[in-house]
């Protein structure tokens, strides 16, 4: 057996507290190799690299609970876990970036541009039309997407999205889409309409407000974004309120993230 040692010299020769290390031990995390009848916790030669890599992980803003199963499995699962905790940390440092691109760019009268975060995946029914290309050009096909998802029960809020796909000739395709409420059966119920069901991921958006009838509205706005520095990752998403259609929310999504 390896030689033990208390844990005032495990602590000195890890560099961790021995109050962390009693914690640890709290958490299962970190069991001493003996523990002596005189209640004494004596420590291995052979738990310095675990101890050392436990804190590591920890100053690495791991979690408890990440770590125990990362400790159990085995090389290829811990692969994944390392694989899952670089995206999360490359979405946290661009949600960083974005803030830092925000803050430095906002000035106090400046209150149209804003962040906007959904937290969870969002499940989207969208309906896509073909319309004239003009001011405001999906305002009748709002209307007519509500009124089919009202007939069907499943308008469950009186807002509506906007994604615009392409130009042909002088129309547009596009997208008209409405969040739905978990998992519903919606198989043959809407099968005549040109529909898809969508995830959209967790998103950071930096949203802005625009006037429906104003042609130059958003260049300006994008201007502005430009100024700021953010870099689009996807098509923009425009919120409308069901009953107020004159002007709506761009959302420009510039972060995605995954669970």
């Amino acid at each position: 057996m390896d030689s033990t040692m208390t844990i005032q010299t495990f602590s000195y020769r890890t560099g961790l507290p021995a109050s962390t290390l009693r914690y640890y031990e709290k958490e299962g995390l970190l069991l001493p190799e003996i523990r002596a009848e005189n209640g004494y916790r004596l420590y291995s030669e052979k738990q310095i690299p675990r101890a050392i890599n436990i804190h590591s992980l920890r100053q690495a803003g791991i979690s408890l609970t990440d770590i125990r199963s990362y400790l159990a499995a085995g090389d290829e699962e811990k692969e994944e876990w390392l694989r899952k905790w670089r995206q999360d940390i490359d979405a946290k440092l661009s949600i960083l970036n974005v803030a830092k691109q925000f803050l430095y760019g906002i000035e106090p009268r400046v209150d149209h541009i804003r962040l906007v975060r959904w937290d969870d995946p969002v499940l989207f029914l969208w309906f896509r039309h073909r319309v004239k290309r003009q001011l405001n050009p999906f305002a009748r096909a709002i209307e007519e997407s509500a009124a089919i998802l009202s007939e069907q029960g499943l308008l469950f809020s009186q807002e509506a999205f906007v994604q615009h796909e392409k130009i042909v000739g002088d129309e547009m395709i596009g997208k008209v889409g409405f969040r739905l409420r978990g998992k519903l059966p919606l198989q043959g119920r809407l099968k005549q309409y040109d529909s898809e069901i969508e995830t959209l991921e967790p998103t950071l958006f930096v949203a802005l407000d625009c006037l429906s009838n104003d042609p130059y509205a958003c260049f300006s706005h994008m201007l502005l974004l430009q100024s700021f520095g953010f870099e689009p990752t996807g098509p923009n998403l425009e919120r409308y309120q069901l009953h107020e259609k004159s002007h709506y929310e761009m959302m420009i999504p510039v972060v995605h993230e995954t669970n």
